[in-house]
């Protein structure tokens, strides 16, 4: 092999000193990226992103924690029973009629609740990545579960199968005990309902919280800029 060989023309070992360093920077320089990017800033830049969303996390962690524990009362209540075999009019238990049972996917309310269920799963793991608290899919899940669950509740209380029931302790059951007496007559309303109801005051308690706190950190705020003021006028 000569000196002539054009394969050695763009050899960098060839090339004179400057030369070899402008070749150098370009070797290692990504396609699509400027090279005035200075990768420390970008360091800088992810390291404070991701601080932020700890400091986020940590600030908000029972807020979202509580949102996702009612989200998950709607999604099982969709599953749960609305419906259960009761009492007889002598206080006998009914047999277990499977005409009788029936979901919250049996119904137009209760397929809502599971649809947003289903996004409130997801709406959680974007709060948590993006640092962000949105709260809709948990509101309308929380005013449909009120509105089912209290419904349910009001009506199975003091109603036709809550009375068999105190009647069915009185006569078949010889050693009854106070739990009993509270038990049993709450458990002629369906478990959907308790899930539905739970599920609601969950978020309209983790809600009003926040809106109490916040006012509280306003005021706060207020009171130290104020006495901030105050002692900038003393000066």
């Amino acid at each position: 092999m000569t000196d002539d060989d054009p394969s050695l023309e763009n050899d960098p070992s060839l090339l004179d000193e400057g030369e070899f360093d402008a070749v150098d920077e370009d070797a290692f320089v990504p396609e699509g990226v400027s090279p005035d990017i200075d990768p420390a800033a970008v360091m800088a830049e992810a390291a404070m992103e991701r601080m932020h969303r700890q400091a986020y996390w940590h600030q908000h962690s029972k807020q979202l924690f509580a949102f996702l524990f009612a989200n998950c009362c709607f999604f099982a209540s969709a599953f749960a029973a609305w419906g259960r075999s009761g009492y007889n009019e002598d206080g006998s238990q009914v047999a277990l009629d499977p005409s009788l049972l029936f979901t919250g996917l049996d119904t137009i309310r209760g397929s809502f609740i599971f649809a947003l269920a289903l996004y409130g799963f997801w709406t959680a793991v974007f709060n948590i990545w993006h640092a962000q608290m949105k709260v809709w899919p948990y509101m309308l899940g929380g005013i449909l579960g009120l509105w089912v669950g209290l419904q349910g509740i009001m009506q199975g209380i003091g109603g036709e199968q809550w009375e068999r029931s105190k009647l069915y302790l009185s006569d078949h059951v010889e050693s009854k005990t106070l739990m009993d007496d509270m038990l049993t007559p709450l458990g002629t309303i369906a478990p959907g309902y308790w899930l539905c109801a739970f599920g609601g005051f969950i978020v309209v308690w983790v809600i009003v919280m926040g809106l109490v706190k916040g006012q509280q950190s306003s005021k706060t705020a207020a009171t130290a800029d104020s006495g901030g003021g105050s002692k900038r006028r003393r000066r």
